[in-house]
């Protein structure tokens, strides 16, 4: 059996977990010992993380073995199919989470910080600027013409907002859009899974700090939201594209559309559409010949493993990627229309001056200053050395991890959230050994983009905000992790 892959992965954790440990220790010093607080906690447990890698590097080969025998015997258990779970308890908990979403929404929304200086004065001011020059219908003429200059908030949720461009009323438009979002999803994952999936993944929504926090807000992660669950539970019904079954034309235009009203929305979904490109183009590679043969199972240990894997036809990859992107292109030629007349570029965003920036700066006057983006880029690369980019990308990185294990968190923790989102984390890995569908790998790919743009993006702005389009799916993989964990210990009892 081969063990040189679980030996790296440990030696990852250790490496990962011992720069979070000098991060902290960079950041508290010698506060981090005499005033315990939670990040004392934290470091304790990056410690321990750090020793137990290190151990798992060292440990004999008969070790390893042992332990992935047992693993290899639980992801088979987990990965078997099974039929949907339902139980009285998931339609309780379905309804319930609509009820204490309400609750929380009405409780949260005059808290939220008024919109000044903010992201939210910016769609205001945007939304009253629409208003008094037509309205919607005049945004869009305005957008083909070229005339519609903004380049920072996406027009869809903007046009919206200008039918009531008000504190008060904004936000209860987010909250609405919230509140759909929850109800189109969790109806979703009923349907894939079963109640009792569907209503715990609708009850860690309702409760869950980020999910609250910014449908409480006028900003347009709301809206956001309710095309990335419709993109969602259309990729949890596509079939498997390397078997030969009826071509989905439907689930294919669908996608496509829903990414270009979610583009329409704001700017992070053209990561959305980037990974769904790469995971159809997935499909087309044989991975196995590219995978050393020190890492790969040895053909003894599992017959499986022997067959050649599949691909995808290029004639039927080519036809797929045709049908997303003729059906994004579509519904988003507006902004792609006016990117191109205005800016010479149709996926054009003001604040992609700010990914070659050390500090926030106002984008418009970057774009200014520099001219073209090329040009912004040139002049951080010459001003940066290769040991300065990694450096960020590496601290991004880890404070990315940190702001996705929060972001899974509830409501009312603050930080706190962190040791919710810690224990949550192998639930969401056992959900992911559980889902066998393709859904699983286009997870994987949206969370490697956004980790990986994001933590560049550290030095002007970090948030959960960033993240928030893989919420949905991470709390539904937590649900389908903590259910068949359910079964599989009451199943070893029996």
């Amino acid at each position: 059996m081969n063990t040189v892959v679980p030996r790296l992965i440990s030696g990852a954790f250790a490496s990962v977990a011992g720069m979070a440990v000098l991060e902290m220790v960079r950041l508290k010093g010698a506060a981090l010992v005499q005033q315990p607080s939670l990040v004392t906690m934290l470091a304790a447990c990056g410690v321990l993380v750090m020793l137990l890698g290190i151990v798992g590097c060292l440990l004999p080969h008969r070790f390893w073995e042992k332990i992935l025998s047992q693993g290899q015997q639980i992801h088979s258990a987990l990965a078997l199919p099974r039929p949907m779970v339902n139980h009285w308890t998931g339609s309780l908990l379905l309804s319930g989470s609509l009820v204490v979403y309400f609750v929380v929404l009405m409780n949260i929304i005059p808290q939220q910080p008024p919109p000044d200086n903010n992201d939210q004065a910016a769609f205001l001011m945007q939304a009253k600027t629409v208003q008094e020059t037509g309205g919607p219908v005049t945004l869009l003429q305005r957008l083909f013409a070229g005339k519609y200059t903004e380049a920072n908030q996406h027009p869809l949720y903007v046009a919206l907002l200008s039918y009531f461009p008000n504190d008060e009323a904004g936000k209860r438009l987010s909250a609405m859009c919230g509140l759909c979002a929850l109800l189109i999803f969790t109806m979703g994952i009923t349907r894939c899974y079963g109640n009792l999936i569907g209503g715990i993944t609708g009850m860690l929504l309702s409760i869950n700090a980020a999910y609250c926090q910014l449908t409480a807000r006028i900003v347009c992660e709301g809206l956001l939201l309710i095309f990335v669950a419709g993109v969602w539970l259309i990729v949890l019904r596509m079939p498997d594209l390397r078997k030969p079954s009826r071509f989905p034309f439907l689930l294919l235009m669908g996608t496509g559309l829903l990414l270009g009203l979610a583009w329409l929305t704001k700017g992070t979904a053209l990561l959305l559409m980037l990974g769904l490109i790469l995971w159809l183009c997935s499909y087309a590679v044989n991975w196995q010949r590219w995978i050393p043969a020190v890492l790969q199972q040895h053909p003894t240990d599992d017959p499986a493993q022997r067959t050649e894997q599949k691909t995808v036809p290029l004639k039927r990859l080519g036809l797929t990627l045709a049908l997303v992107i003729a059906s994004f292109t579509v519904i988003a030629a507006p902004l792609l229309i006016r990117n191109l007349r205005v800016y010479g570029s149709p996926t054009f965003n003001a604040n992609s001056y700010l990914l070659f920036e050390d500090e926030f700066s106002e984008p418009h006057a970057l774009i200014k200053q520099h001219g073209s983006l090329r040009n912004a880029a040139q002049n951080y690369w010459q001003s940066h050395t290769m040991t300065d980019m990694i450096k960020r990308e590496i601290k991004g990185m880890l404070w990315q991890a940190f702001i996705f294990l929060r972001s899974l968190g509830p409501l009312p923790f603050g930080e706190g959230r962190l040791f919710f989102g810690l224990l949550a984390f192998p639930f969401l890995i056992v959900g992911l050994f559980s889902e066998t569908g393709p859904a699983r790998r286009l997870y994987l790919i949206w969370m490697l983009l956004f980790w990986l743009a994001f933590a560049w993006y550290l030095p002007i702005a970090a948030g959960e905000r960033f993240l928030i389009p893989l919420l949905l799916p991470s709390l539904a993989f937590v649900s389908l992790g903590l259910v068949r964990t359910g079964q599989l210990l009451s199943r070893r009892t029996a």
